[in-house]
């Protein structure tokens, strides 16, 4: 039976999750959150004492991880009850939920080996955020109270060790950003690459990501991003990252 993740499931949560995509999404928030607040909340299915079910939900959209004890018929009843919309998983897992597919994306992990780019700082989010609205307007929406809720929820994680960011800036002037999604002790997906578009051609991308995949290398962290589209993804094979699983949403609202 699926229910609320309580402090003594951290531990085998954590083993559960791993250094999947799925599990370090579920496990930052975790992390950060908990079930302290009423918009983030996590769930586990225990098989005895090994978690078999993993499902975190923040707001309306949730991430669901799954092995092969999890018990489909209940999380297929349960999951409509949850207030969710959308909900991310592997592709296997989706095709095993009576739910519409959104739609799915290429996930890539980094196999390659990044160098420290030491001119890769921090840089304003304000700024940072309007770079990623230009640059992806389809998944950042160019409005303060979206910034707001970015604000707020990359501050508190990155205050809790949950989130990162790489820039380049030139003359003041911010070039590239790149940025943690997700972070927990075993993994991080990187994810708000964004490049000025009088920089497309200067390397600055190359930079903050492989910047950014340097420092998680160094903590021996598995480092993971979902490519938005073909260009994307062969943007990212080019420094490194070699294509896993494909991630799926799903609609359940």
């Amino acid at each position: 039976m699926i229910r609320f993740a309580e402090p003594r499931d951290a531990e085998a949560l954590a083993s559960f999750c791993g250094s999947s995509l799925p599990g370090c999404y579920i496990l930052c928030r975790f992390n950060a959150y908990a079930n302290d607040y009423p918009f983030a909340r996590c769930y586990v299915d225990r098989s005895g004492d090994e978690i078999v079910t993993a499902l975190s939900v923040l707001e309306d959209s949730a991430v669901l991880l799954t092995s092969g004890k999890t018990d489909y018929e209940e999380l297929s009843l349960a999951l409509p009850m949850l207030s969710v919309q959308t909900l991310m998983t592997d592709a296997a897992t989706a095709e095993r939920l009576p739910f519409p597919n959104v739609q799915q994306k290429q996930a890539f992990c980094f196999t390659g080996f990044a160098d420290v780019q030491e001119t890769a700082a921090d840089a304003p989010l304000r700024e940072v955020y309007n770079l990623i609205c230009r640059s992806i307007p389809d998944s950042f929406s160019a409005n303060e109270e979206a910034f707001l809720h970015f604000l707020s929820d990359f501050t508190f994680r990155r205050n809790r060790g949950c989130a990162r960011l790489k820039a380049v800036l030139q003359q003041d002037r911010l070039c590239a950003c790149a940025l943690t999604a997700a972070e927990c002790a075993a993994s991080a997906v990187i994810s708000g690459v964004a490049c000025a578009d009088d920089c497309r051609s200067g390397g600055f991308g190359r930079q903050v990501v492989t910047a950014l995949a340097a420092e998680l290398q160094r903590e021996h962290k598995t480092v993971h991003v979902i490519a938005l589209n073909d260009s994307a993804g062969a943007f990212y094979r080019r420094i490194g990252f070699s294509p896993t699983d494909k991630m799926t949403w799903l609609k359940l609202q």
